[in-house]
């Protein structure tokens, strides 16, 4: 058959031109067979990374300047605010110092010489002025002193006159006896009646003289300690008990911060050409412009020549000066300021450059001595 062979041994089929295998499959040779990767991800990985670029040098360190930029922002804003709020706290203190100051002072001058009829400690008047240069401008702060009084106790009991003892509540004496209080120790009845002690046993007052008909204070009267206090500053950390400057009264430390205290005065009756020096219930014109006004208050004086002496005194125009404890080496707003006839700049030791470091508050305050000229 030409056009068609069959064959049994191999198992093929000829049908014209068509070759047919009928037989099992044909062995191939032996050769290695090629199997899919079983992680493609890999693949996948390194051919995704071939085609993606990194970041240059200097990319990098553009964002890294930015980064540091943003942190060195943030520092200053903190460091800012850190200090603003130093500077805010310190500014607080420093009105309350000068707040406190004023207070004291001007609480004492009001009440000065209360019940007072002679000497009271080193004060010969209820007022003493003490100008720190009397005779020309001030190179520093002034000093006063004042007959001020101290309640101490009330009277346990009633006293009838004529009397020359009194007893105080429990523990009355004890309680003052640290500052001072005791025998020689001048005191107000009631702020009317003076008495001086002369002995003392337990809270059993012996007085130096009998007080006389008609008196009679029943008990629970206010007995007050008449005590001559003087305000002057401390610019020494040793008279300070710390930070200087500072207000003190009898030597110790009430106010800190406070540099200056500058006080002038008004008076009645301390002109010889006005009134004859005689007191008649207004304040001498010192400028001769028939009104009261600023220049009508001597601030430089020594007070001690008739008719210009202090039981004259009528009124006091008080000024406190107070800065804040540390030196801000970025302020420098604060210019010399002349208060009363004192200028800083001439102050032993001046220099504009610390001078202007400090910021500082000035509070004026001008109030009426009650008790002088009644």
């Amino acid at each position: 058959m030409s056009e068609a062979t069959m064959s049994d041994e191999r198992g093929t089929m000829n049908v014209g031109r068509l070759r047919l295998e009928v037989g099992g499959p044909k062995q191939l040779p032996h050769t290695s067979i090629l199997r899919p990767q079983t992680s493609g991800r890999s693949a996948f990985s390194l051919q995704r990374l071939s085609g993606e670029r990194g970041h240059s040098l200097v990319e990098l360190m553009f964002g890294l300047g930015i980064a540091l930029a943003a942190i060195a922002a943030g520092y200053t804003v903190a460091s800012t605010s850190d200090k603003t709020s130093v500077v805010n706290d310190q500014t607080a203190q420093l009105q309350q110092n000068v707040r406190i100051a004023m207070n004291l002072v001007s609480s004492d001058i009001k009440t000065a010489g209360y019940g007072m009829t002679g000497a009271v400690g080193a004060c010969g008047q209820a007022i003493v002025p003490a100008d720190n240069q009397p005779a020309g401008p001030d190179s520093g702060p002034d000093s006063v002193s004042l007959v001020t009084p101290t309640p101490v106790g009330t009277l346990a009991a009633q006293a009838t006159a004529p009397f020359s003892a009194i007893t105080l509540g429990a523990g009355s004496v004890a309680n003052y006896s640290s500052e001072g209080f005791g025998v020689g120790s001048v005191l107000s009845i009631g702020g009317a009646t003076p008495a001086t002690v002369n002995a003392v046993a337990g809270d059993s007052l012996t007085l130096a003289a009998t007080v006389g008909l008609p008196v009679v204070y029943p008990a629970g009267t206010q007995i007050f300690w008449l005590r001559c206090v003087t305000y002057s500053i401390g610019t020494t950390s040793a008279a300070c008990s710390g930070n200087a400057p500072c207000l003190l009264r009898n030597g110790s430390a009430v106010a800190e911060g406070i540099e200056d205290l500058q006080l002038a005065y008004a008076c009645d009756g301390c002109v010889a050409a006005i009134n004859g020096a005689v007191a008649d219930g207004i304040i001498d014109d010192q400028n001769g412009t028939s009104t009261f006004d600023t220049a009508d208050f001597v601030s430089n004086n020594a007070w001690g020549v008739a008719p210009m002496t202090p039981d004259k005194i009528r009124m006091v125009r008080i000024t406190v000066i107070g800065r804040q404890p540390r030196q801000d080496p970025n302020w420098h707003g604060t210019s010399p300021t002349t208060v009363e006839d004192h200028d800083p700049t001439g102050d032993t030791g001046y220099t504009l450059a610390t001078y202007q470091q400090f910021r500082r508050r000035i509070l004026t305050r001008t109030v009426q001595a009650r008790n002088l000229g009644l």
